[in-house]
């Protein structure tokens, strides 16, 4: 009895060709650390997080980007108003943002509002509401990490698009 777990299967790839897309992303991730240090950005993580969701979640489509990015800022400003009511012991700060997480919950369950309530804000949303993070993390950053890397990394997606042809939908089956 085999059970299918609906996933598809991953992409296989020539190795040679798995090896240039390989050293592609090291330059890449290597360009987003060095701006982000020359620019004197932190915490990087939070863009590499952007980064996951757009690409895990919208294979790096550059139309998927807006909803992605805006869904990312909507769970860290959702965290951030959680740390600020935590850290000022204010009830209602911390009643007022356990609400509009839980209506963002329903909205993406509901699938309504899914350019600010989608799976990019609850990755956020879930991350940086970690204890560990929420007790030291300036958002304020978090939100400069999440921008820059959205330039950077639609940027250098923008460019790989001119160059590399996308196979035609109706020639490529």
């Amino acid at each position: 009895m085999s059970l299918s777990t609906g996933a598809a299967a991953p992409k296989q790839l020539p190795l040679g060709q798995a090896a240039i897309v390989t050293l592609g992303v090291i330059v890449v991730v290597a360009g987003f650390v060095a701006l982000g240090a020359w620019l004197h950005v932190a915490p990087l993580y939070a863009g590499f997080l952007l980064l996951w969701a757009w690409s895990a979640l919208h294979e790096l489509s550059l139309k998927a980007l807006p909803a992605a990015l805006i869904g990312a800022l909507a769970g860290a400003g959702l965290s951030f108003l959680l740390q600020t009511g935590t850290a000022m012991a204010n009830p209602a700060i911390i009643a007022l943002a356990l609400a509009l997480m839980i209506l963002a919950v329903f909205l993406v369950v509901a699938g309504r509002a899914a350019l600010v309530c989608n799976q990019s804000t609850m990755l956020f949303i879930t991350v940086f509401n970690a204890p560990i993070i929420q007790t030291g993390e300036d958002f304020r950053q978090v939100i400069v990490a999440v921008a820059l890397g959205a330039v950077w990394f639609a940027a250098v997606v923008w460019v790989i698009s001119k160059i590399v042809p996308t196979p035609d939908p109706v020639t490529a089956n």
